[in-house]
């Protein structure tokens, strides 16, 4: 009888230590860092993200103002990288908002369609990282007003924030103050939705292209385009188009735009 209390309290025990095992294992691969204006310059934290991104950035911001920040925006899109900016109503016009500069270099913006106030702040890099907070991007954010940011890389927490992304660029943008963004800045604005008669069918073979087929016509940073022939060589060919979706930093959004623009993936 005694031996069997002593086992079953060793059992109980070594239960708990797994448990416990599995917390701290779930704990350390999921991390969050927080920043304060005004004590861990969070301007920083952000541009450092943006320059270490690959394959896209999703940003949706209520207030954009900072140009420390755009700037790295825009060397990250010269290097391939897919930038998408949603922005409130009031960006559109506000005298010191970065929205005009952002679209006159290459930015893709669309604005909410939000007759209130669409107050999110949050960006989305790799599908690997989250950056939200109640931190706009301005100037004041960093060096005025008491904010913070929290940079999350929790899977999770990161595919619903992805997934609202996509709902709000998809479902909740107006045309018509996209429209009045570019008129104001004078570039030429593009269809969201190309017709057939204006998307030039493109073809390319994923088991064959080279890297500078791949950032060309996928218009992907050179990392990405690696990866993608790294994987390629591993699998000994890929054996579906598809299977450009394990790759967590390609997600249907950019599945869907290679569709809009005439992008067609083959295999042979």
């Amino acid at each position: 009888m005694h031996n069997l209390r002593r086992n079953a309290k060793y059992s109980i025990l070594a239960f708990l230590i797994f448990i416990l095992s599995i917390t701290i294992s779930i704990s350390t691969l999921a991390k969050t860092e927080i920043y304060f204006s005004l004590y861990d310059n969070p301007q920083k934290e952000i541009i450092k993200n943006i320059n270490q991104a690959e394959a896209f950035i999703n940003i949706a911001m209520y207030i954009f103002t900072d140009r420390e920040i755009a700037l790295p925006l825009i060397k990250a899109r010269e290097r391939g990288v897919k930038v998408r900016l949603y922005l409130d109503k009031d960006q559109v016009d506000y005298q010191y908002s970065q929205s005009r500069f952002l679209v006159q270099n290459g930015i893709k913006i669309r604005i909410s369609s939000n007759k209130y106030i669409m107050h999110n702040k949050f960006a989305i890099i790799d599908n690997r990282l989250l950056l939200t907070g109640s931190y706009n991007w301005t100037f004041s954010a960093n060096n005025r007003n008491d904010e913070n940011l929290m940079v999350i890389d929790d899977s999770e927490i990161i595919s619903i924030f992805q997934n609202q992304f996509v709902n709000l660029w998809t479902n909740k943008y107006s045309l018509e103050r996209t429209q009045k963004l570019y008129k104001i800045a004078k570039i030429d604005f593009l269809p969201i939705l190309p017709t057939p008669a204006q998307t030039k069918t493109k073809i390319i073979n994923i088991n064959t292209a080279s890297q500078d087929e791949l950032t060309s016509i996928l218009k992907i940073s050179e990392p990405l385009a690696w990866k993608i022939i790294a994987l390629g060589e591993e699998l000994e060919g890929f054996k579906d188009p598809k299977d450009l979706l394990q790759f967590t930093e390609i997600t249907d959004l950019e599945w869907e735009e290679w569709i809009q623009e005439g992008i067609v993936i083959s295999i042979n």
